[in-house]
């Protein structure tokens, strides 16, 4: 952007532009809480105390309230770049100052596959962990497991399919949409951007290695496939796809160490400070490392589906591996903004 019209790179215009990101989700969200006390207050049987869900993966409600928070960074990025940095919202999409809806394509079988993957082979660990650390004691406590009704978990599931990819573009668009590239415009490097959002997504997670671990990496390679691809629309892809898989495994396969050990990964791909980002009970109860075990495969699982994406990325727009896209030379400046 520093390249494009040197006013969006200023001190004060990078600083605006968080800040207004910044509030407008707070009101947002301040907003969405409110309503939601006052919607289940009036409802019958239903439990107002919404200072910190329980998380359960099974619930429609709990599930549901985490992606909304999260969603909601959808309207706060675009306040953030329209009014805070001052500039068209296209131009937080790529560097093409668009959606680019032919990377979005080429990248989706690449990036859905590899969230699965990176899915399975959490739960797979989280299995493994467990199996390795021997019978023990029963598990989950059959006096602490509530009835979970199969059609709680396909609301879940519905309730995933339309959220999960709202959160995703929200978080994206927050964190490398607007924090990357204002630090990038900035400092004219892309990597003080990649390792401060790196820190942001540690804000509000469960202090646990299981979550920190896949969070920190989850954010390092979604950044860098931004930086790598010149947009957001592969990140999303990533995100969203984590998101998803997660959820529904999650929901799926709660109480088990399969479940235990895709938890980690829910956590570290919900948006920061939401209750989506703690493991939830099951998880903590589960034998062993079995969470532990999840996230560090699902961590390392993330790292070479980025590394694989990327070689992807160079070889269909014809550039190295450690070099990003670039604009096209027909694509023009965008006009600057007047009041």
């Amino acid at each position: 952007m520093a390249t494009l019209r040197p006013e969006w790179s200023t001190r004060s215009r990078a600083l605006l532009t968080i800040l207004a990101t910044l509030l407008a989700y707070v009101i947002l969200a301040s907003a969405l809480l409110v309503a939601a006390v006052l919607v289940l207050a009036l409802a019958p049987g239903m439990n107002v105390a919404l200072g910190v869900t329980s998380g359960d993966p099974t619930s429609p409600l709990d599930v549901g309230l985490a992606l909304l928070m999260g969603a909601l960074w959808v309207p706060a990025g675009m306040v953030g770049v329209r009014f805070g940095g001052w500039r068209p919202l296209a131009t937080a999409w790529s560097v093409s100052t668009r959606f680019r809806r032919r990377m979005l394509r080429g990248g989706a079988p690449w990036m859905l596959l590899g969230a699965l993957v990176v899915v399975a082979v959490a739960g797979g660990a989280g299995a493994i962990a467990a199996g390795l650390a021997g019978p023990g004691a029963v598990w989950p406590d059959p006096a602490d497991a509530a009835p979970r009704g199969a059609g709680r978990r396909i609301a879940v599931v519905l309730v995933v399919l339309v959220l999960a990819p709202l959160q995703a573009v929200g978080v994206e668009l927050a964190l490398r949409g607007v924090v990357l590239q204002t630090l990038g415009a900035r400092f004219a490097l892309p990597w003080p951007g990649i390792a401060v959002t790196a820190l942001i997504a540690l804000i509000g997670r469960d202090l646990h290695a299981a979550v920190l671990i896949p969070a920190v990496v989850l954010a390092l390679c979604a950044a860098v496939l931004t930086w790598k691809s010149g947009g957001l629309e592969v990140p999303m892809l990533l995100t969203a796809g984590v998101g998803v898989f997660g959820l529904v495994g999650a929901a799926l396969l709660t109480g088990t160490s399969a479940g235990a050990g895709i938890a980690p990964l829910v956590a570290a791909s919900a948006a920061p400070g939401t209750s989506g980002a703690a493991l939830d009970a099951a998880a903590v109860a589960a034998p062993g490392n079995t969470a532990l075990a999840g996230g560090l495969a699902g961590a390392l699982a993330l790292l070479v589906v980025t590394a694989v994406v990327m070689q992807v990325i160079g070889t269909r727009e014809s550039v190295r591996f450690l070099e990003p896209v670039g604009r096209e030379a027909s694509e023009g400046v965008p006009d600057a903004l007047h009041v």
